[in-house]
C-alpha cells in the first residue's frame, strides 16, 4: 500500500498555524519530513505520531499495564 503524504502547507492549515511554525518543527526534528527540493512531505503515519506525542489528555485505558 503505497505511503500517503501531506505538505507543510495542508498540515498548517489543519492545525490552524504558519507553515514557518511546522518548518521550524521539521527544521528542529520534532516532525519527520521527507525533503523533495525546497519542499518537505511527511507522511501521514508521522504526522499522527507527531501529534500522539503531544496529546495531553487522559492515557488510553486500555494500554495499561495489569
Amino acid at each position: 500500500m503505497p505511503k500517503e503524504y501531506l505538505t507543510v502547507e495542508q498540515i498548517a492549515k489543519e492545525l490552524g498555524l504558519s507553515e514557518e511554525t511546522i518548518l521550524r518543527w521539521i527544521r528542529n526534528k520534532e516532525l519527520k519530513a521527507y525533503r523533495l527540493g525546497k519542499t518537505y512531505r511527511i507522511t501521514k503515519e508521522d504526522y499522527q505520531e507527531f501529534l500522539d506525542q503531544r496529546y495531553t489528555g487522559k492515557p488510553d485505558t486500555n494500554q495499561r499495564d495489569e
